[in-house]
C-alpha cells in the first residue's frame, strides 16, 4: 500500500462562517503530530485565508495551494514546515482567486504531498458556505468533521453541512462542537450536547469549551498547547481527544475535559 492510499484525508467545515473550522484545524493538526503522526494542513479558503495567521508563519508564505494546482510549482515547494514539530506541514490558500478548479486536481496535489512527505493525515479547511472550495476538498476527502457552535443558525448551518456533504460522497462525517459553554447549558441558557446531536443529525467525535484564551493566543500564531495555564489545559485535552479518536482510539468523549460537570451537560458517551 502507498503512502497516498494509506493516508487520511479529512475536511472540516461548515456552511456557516465564524464557528471555529480553522482553529480547530490547527490545533487538531498539531495534537496528531504531537502524537507522532505526519500531518499537511491545507487551507482551501479562497477568499479568506486565516491559516496562515493562526499558525504564525504569514511571512513565510510564497506559493499557496492555488499556484499548486496551476502547475506552477510542485507541492512540495508551497508546503511550510512548521517550526514547532517535525511532523507538522501547511500549505496556504490564495489572498483570492477566481479559478474554477476541479476535484481531481486537488486530488492528485494531495496524494502528491502525501507519497513526498510521508503523511498519515491531510486535514483540509474550508470557508463557510456552500460554493465550489467545499465542493473541491469533498471530491477529495475521504471523511469530514463539521463544527457547531451553541447558536440555532449554526446548527441548521451544520445539518445543511452534512445534506451537501452527502450529495458530494462523503458519507463519513462527525461532529465538533467548538466554543461549548458548560455553565449556560447547566443553567439551561444554552443548547446541550444532545440537542445538538438531535439537531444536526451527526454522530459527535468532540467538545472544544469556549476558552477566550484560546482567541488571544491564534491571534499571535500561537497554539492551544503553548498556553500553559489550567483553563487551557482542559482545551488541549479536547483537541487531543479528537485527534485520539481520529486514530481510530476509543477515549470518553470528555475524559478531563470538564470534569464533575459532564454529567450535568449530557449522558455518558
Amino acid at each position: 500500500m502507498s503512502a497516498a492510499d494509506k493516508c487520511k484525508i479529512v475536511l472540516v467545515t461548515s456552511c456557516k462562517g465564524g464557528v471555529g473550522k480553522s482553529t480547530a484545524v490547527a490545533n487538531i493538526a498539531m495534537s496528531l503530530a504531537r502524537r507522532g503522526k505526519r500531518v499537511l494542513a491545507v487551507d482551501c479558503d479562497f477568499s479568506n485565508r486565516s491559516l496562515d495567521l493562526i499558525f504564525g508563519c504569514e511571512n513565510s508564505v510564497l506559493y499557496d495551494i492555488c499556484d499548486v494546482l496551476l502547475g506552477r510549482v510542485d507541492i512540495e515547494r508551497a508546503v511550510i514546515r512548521d517550526e514547532r514539530s517535525e511532523n507538522l506541514f501547511f500549505c496556504p490558500a490564495p489572498l483570492e482567486t477566481d479559478e474554477d478548479f476541479k476535484p481531481e486536481a486537488l486530488k492528485e496535489a494531495l496524494d502528491k504531498a502525501a507519497e513526498a512527505l510521508e503523511l498519515d493525515f491531510i486535514l483540509i479547511d474550508t470557508p463557510g458556505g456552500a460554493g465550489k472550495p467545499l465542493e473541491l476538498a469533498a471530491g477529495a476527502a475521504q471523511s469530514a468533521l463539521i463544527v457547531v457552535s451553541h447558536q440555532p443558525t449554526a446548527a441548521r448551518a451544520a445539518e445543511k453541512s452534512g445534506i451537501l456533504l452527502d450529495r458530494y460522497g462523503v458519507e463519513e462525517q462527525r461532529l465538533i462542537i467548538n466554543s461549548f459553554d458548560y455553565d449556560a447549558v447547566e443553567s439551561s441558557k444554552r443548547t446541550g450536547v444532545n440537542e445538538l446531536i438531535d439537531r444536526t443529525g451527526t454522530q459527535i467525535i468532540g467538545i472544544i469549551p469556549q476558552e477566550y484564551e484560546l482567541s488571544l493566543a491564534q491571534e499571535k500564531g500561537i497554539l492551544a498547547y503553548q498556553v500553559k495555564t489550567t483553563n487551557m489545559k482542559r482545551v488541549v485535552k479536547a483537541f487531543d481527544n479528537i485527534a485520539a479518536r481520529l486514530c481510530g482510539e476509543t477515549v470518553p468523549l470528555l475524559g478531563k475535559v470538564c470534569g464533575a460537570k459532564k454529567r450535568r451537560v449530557m449522558l455518558e458517551s
